[in-house]
């Protein structure tokens, strides 16, 4: 698909400064974040889990640390293999199995794993309904989806937020590729409400769906269970 083929040559181009940038961009939140995910995500027997858009291993990282092995599914082969290497850096190579393929036709046999896992990447899924029924597929009865992604706050923070994203393309072109992240804030603007994207999760099948809002709704949490 050309979407896809366009977001992988773009995050191929960038995963050299990509930590730095998330790291700074985010005022370092996004390590609390993963951690929190990555909190939810262990619960119960969830111990085999695919983390799709796994990018470069963070959230990964922070699943292994709870002793959970990970397969990690990206469609950029760049930061597959920068994720890869620093895993081997931390010992932690038994527990991740990197693969690049699609979200859209995930490579696995149905019922697969206890859960599936996504940070910041089912925005970059443009099909979003095709990747969420795939997520559907490979989740076994009783298991879970959980997803962070970016949203816009409501009230007066939205207006700050706003201007802020009108910013990171510029403080971003300092270290990298301005491009990505002209292309990240307006991912994020367009992106569903919260509302939205929990009716799209029920109608791919998710039941007991909850969102938790992070960090005033710039962030939200999703999990729903496949009954």
């Amino acid at each position: 698909m050309k979407e896809e083929k366009t977001i992988k040559s773009m995050f191929d181009r960038i995963v050299k400064r990509y930590d730095f940038l998330n790291h700074f961009l985010s005022f370092g939140q996004d390590f609390f974040w993963r951690k929190k995910m990555a909190k939810i995500s262990s619960k119960n027997a969830e111990r085999f889990i695919l983390d799709l858009a796994t990018g470069t291993a963070d959230s990964a990282l922070a699943l292994i640390e709870r002793d959970i092995k990970v397969v990690g599914v990206d469609i950029s082969f760049e930061m597959l293999k920068f994720g890869k290497r620093k895993i081997e850096k931390r010992k932690k190579n038994r527990s991740f199995f990197p693969i690049s393929a699609s979200a859209y036709q995930l490579p696995f046999k149905d019922k697969s794993f206890d859960a599936v896992t996504c940070a910041f990447g089912i925005r970059n899924m443009h099909k979003t309904k095709i990747a969420l029924e795939e997520i559907y597929r490979v989740i076994k009865p009783g298991g879970r989806v959980i997803i962070l992604e970016f949203s816009l706050p409501q009230g007066v923070f939205k207006k700050l937020y706003l201007l802020y994203l009108k910013f990171i393309p510029f403080i971003a072109s300092l270290f990298s590729v301005s491009s990505a992240y002209e292309y990240l804030s307006s991912s994020i603007r367009s992106f569903y409400k919260p509302e939205e994207f929990i009716e799209l999760l029920q109608s791919c099948g998710f039941k007991n769906i909850k969102a938790f809002p992070l960090n005033f709704g710039c962030v939200h949490l999703y999990s729903g269970e496949k009954i």
